[in-house]
């Protein structure tokens, strides 16, 4: 009885490894990141998900990656649930909902501008992340639809403000309004973080959007 369960152990083990092995070139060949699967899916069973599990929490990257959308902000999803110890259905309902995100980014961008390339993905990730932070698609339109046109490297550092601007609680309008300033005046990161950092440090202090941003530029400036 001891040799029959020591071998029906190790099949088991074989069997499993044997899922791990197939999932892993699975999505290997799909062309996702070799690292970025391995850490994943390392993590995956140090948590004890079966590879079952593990394979439903990369069906969103999957997707991503066959639909031409940036990978990466869905595999750190996965990666944050799994680091907090979130049991695999949540993390996967998690994952799923960013890849709406990121879809919706992706047409918003793509209606605008087109081209692939290493500075529309991280748009478009930015997009995402600044859409699932609750900042309206609305706004991110009518910002992406300025007369004026964009460029990606000025654009992904106003998205990433007004993703922060969002949750420190403006209301969405304020927050395209400095957008807009923002891109009006042509700051760079460092000039643009400053002005950020004062209205949240105002805001904070109870002064009204428009006596903030009477002041605004004076300070920033």
């Amino acid at each position: 009885m001891v040799l029959a369960g020591l071998l029906f152990c190790g099949t088991a083990w074989t069997d499993d490894s044997k899922d791990w092995k197939a999932l892993r070139e699975k999505n290997l060949k799909l062309g996702l990141d070799t690292e970025r699967v391995d850490q994943t899916l390392g993590q995956c069973r140090k948590n004890g998900i079966t590879a079952q599990e593990a394979e439903a929490l990369l069906g969103p990257v999957c997707a991503a990656k066959a639909e031409a959308l940036p990978t990466e902000c869905i595999f750190v999803k996965i990666e944050e649930g799994l680091a907090k110890q979130v049991d695999a259905p949540r993390v996967a309902v998690a994952a799923e909902a960013r890849l709406d995100c990121l879809r919706r980014a992706g047409r918003m961008v793509s209606n605008v501008r087109c081209g692939r390339g290493g500075d529309q993905q991280h748009l478009v990730m930015h997009t995402c992340m600044a859409l699932e932070s609750g900042l309206p698609d609305a706004v991110l339109q009518e910002l992406f639809n300025r007369p004026a046109g964009f460029r990606y490297g000025r654009l992904i550092h106003v998205v990433e403000a007004g993703e922060t601007l969002q949750l420190a609680g403006l209301e969405p309008q304020q927050t395209l309004h400095i957008m807009n300033d923002c891109l009006d005046r042509d700051l760079d990161r460092a000039e643009l973080m400053r002005a950020v950092d004062f209205i949240i440090a105002e805001h904070a202090n109870g002064r009204d959007f428009q006596s903030i941003h009477d002041d605004l530029w004076i300070h920033s400036d």
